[in-house]
């Protein structure tokens, strides 16, 4: 069964991205984490705003592969206080030079990260780069990071592909339990634009590599409420 959610936006209070998720049919939200935490910045106390919302929501952590192991800890307590079972992690190379080895690097935090993870019940999706960041871009890095951690999901983000035959390749290195949808120009690098406002053709993306899919899709669109809502429209015609 595939479900549509939409983003929190951390300009707003987490209320009001709820009423408007609940008012427009979408069934759950996308929080983001980062090193500074949660980024609700209208709420005094996130995990409380969470919580009381009585919404299904999923935290998506943007980490850089030198905080897992602070991070990730501590994101496991944010989650058994909300009672959640699922966490995306998309990892990033900042701190450090990105290299030949630096994969197998995030595979060893990855392991750290399902097994802590796991322990409470808890499934880890990893999302892939676009070439904005090298990590984890290429079908060879996504498929060597699934077969060291078969039991971690995978997150696939359309709008990082650089054209379709990197889309058929990176799934068929790891068919994806979750999406993130955007639009974008094939020139672009990093670009996520309302669906209809970029080159991808979803109709062809759902018939052909991604067909078959049953799971969660997040709109990642930010540009305006009114963006979000004709995005889950288009999107809704081309799957049903």
């Amino acid at each position: 069964m595939i479900e549509i959610g939409c983003l929190a936006n951390f300009n707003f209070t987490y209320r009001s991205e709820i009423d408007f998720a609940r008012k427009n049919n979408f069934k759950l939200v996308q929080i983001w984490y980062d090193k500074n935490g949660i980024s609700l910045l209208k709420d005094i106390d996130p995990v409380k705003s969470i919580k009381t919302a009585h919404f299904p929501a999923v935290i998506h952590a943007v980490l850089d592969i030198n905080e897992f192991y602070e991070h990730v800890p501590r994101i496991l307590e944010i989650l058994k206080a909300l009672d959640h079972d699922e966490l995306i992690i998309h990892p990033v190379c900042k701190s450090e030079e990105y290299t030949d080895s630096t994969i197998a690097k995030l595979s060893k935090n990855v392991k750290f990260s399902y097994d802590l993870l796991s322990q409470s019940g808890i499934s880890l999706y990893i999302e892939n780069n676009s070439k904005l960041d090298p990590l984890l871009n290429t079908p060879e890095e996504v498929k060597f990071l699934f077969q060291e951690n078969p039991n971690v999901k995978f997150i696939l983000d359309v709008a990082h592909i650089k054209d379709y035959d990197h889309l058929e390749a990176m799934v068929k290195s790891k068919f994806p339990e979750m999406l993130h949808v955007a639009d974008k120009h094939f020139d672009v690098i990093h670009e996520h634009l309302p669906i209809g406002e970029g080159e991808l053709d979803f109709k062809y993306i759902f018939s052909s590599s991604l067909k078959g899919f049953q799971g969660k899709i997040i709109l990642e669109i930010v540009q305006s409420k009114e963006d979000v809502i004709n995005s889950r429209i288009k999107l809704e015609k081309v799957l049903l």
